[in-house]
């Protein structure tokens, strides 16, 4: 199971509906209950593109959970 559909189901949510700032602090309590090394870091770049609509390339699985929950944080 791919990172997105593993948060989605976790959170109860439609994958379209993670987009939705008012989910932001679910989904952050998800993310800190994941393992970044449970995913490789390509998941984590789809995920993050996806959720904040803009291209994110991170080389590390942990720098992309961090840097996603900063953002999920600022919301």
């Amino acid at each position: 199971m791919a990172l997105i559909d593993q948060v989605a189901d976790q959170c109860g949510l439609f994958i379209s509906d993670l987009k939705a700032q008012d989910n932001y602090s679910v989904i952050a309590e998800i993310l800190t209950q994941i393992d970044s090394d449970s995913f490789p870091v390509t998941d984590w770049n789809h995920f993050i593109t996806y959720l904040f609509e803009k291209d994110v390339a991170f080389t590390s699985s942990s720098q992309a959970r961090q840097t996603c929950l900063e953002q999920l944080n600022q919301k």
